[in-house]
């Protein structure tokens, strides 16, 4: 039994594991621990689809499993994090903002699914926000709220049920995003290798939350801008 052509769908377990432990850290009150699970399955949801390219075992099911996976980790786990935070009278309108967010996942998930090997989505580029990325961005989002409370900074917990609104947006809109892994693979291994060593660097002499927080809601971000370059442009050459 060769087991190396199961270690796509491994990782793509891992990172379902994950968001389950994301939601368990929440409810035991642990949002920090909650945002790094969650962190944590984006790195398994980067490995799954890596490693099944390089083994030469892509299949539809790996695929079903990846999308199965990703509601989980980065559609529900969130919003149960971000819901926790939430104070008691807040809750009610803050859940029904949350709530946005998981069902925005599961449809920017199906798109993507029937588009994906059709005449929609390109290899590269997305149209919406990806969910783990969208994931990504409302985990930082979380840690950095955390760590905001932890130096006495007041934060109202319901801009974050705000902001998984805005990323649920972002994901069903057809706002172009590029693939990170392709924008890497592009780039000359020595710039590469630099770029994440200075990563790296300025995460571990900084508040890493505020490092990756900004790298996230940066690429969150970056669709706004270019749908807003191009009507300029547009406008430039009317």
């Amino acid at each position: 039994m060769d087991i190396s052509k199961h270690l796509p769908a491994v990782a793509t377990l891992g990172n379902v594991a994950a968001g389950v432990a994301a939601c368990a850290f929440a409810i035991a009150g642990r949002p920090d621990l909650a945002g790094l699970m969650i962190l944590g399955a984006v790195l398994m949801d980067s490995f799954d689809g890596a490693l099944a390219r390089s083994l030469g075992v892509t299949s539809e099911f790996g695929a079903e499993l990846d999308s199965l996976a990703d509601v989980v980790s980065f559609g529900v786990a969130p919003a149960v994090v971000v819901g926790s935070l939430l104070p008691e009278g807040m809750r009610p309108l803050g859940w029904a903002l949350v709530t946005v967010y998981p069902l925005c996942a599961a449809w920017r998930l199906a798109r993507f699914n029937v588009t994906h090997n059709g005449n929609g989505e390109k290899h590269g580029e997305f149209s919406g926000l990806p969910s783990t990325g969208a994931g990504a961005a409302a985990a930082t989002a979380v840690l950095i709220y955390v760590r905001a409370s932890e130096a006495g900074l007041s934060a109202n917990p319901v801009i974050l049920a705000c902001a998984m609104v805005l990323l649920g947006a972002l994901m069903v809109s057809r706002m172009p995003y590029k693939h990170v892994g392709t924008v890497i693979s592009r780039l000359h291994p020595a710039i590469g290798v630099a770029t994440a060593a200075a990563f790296v660097a300025v995460s571990i002499l900084w508040e890493y939350e505020y490092v990756f927080g900004a790298a996230m809601w940066a690429y969150a971000f970056s669709g706004l801008l270019a749908v807003a370059r191009e009507k300029i442009r547009a406008v430039r050459h009317a």
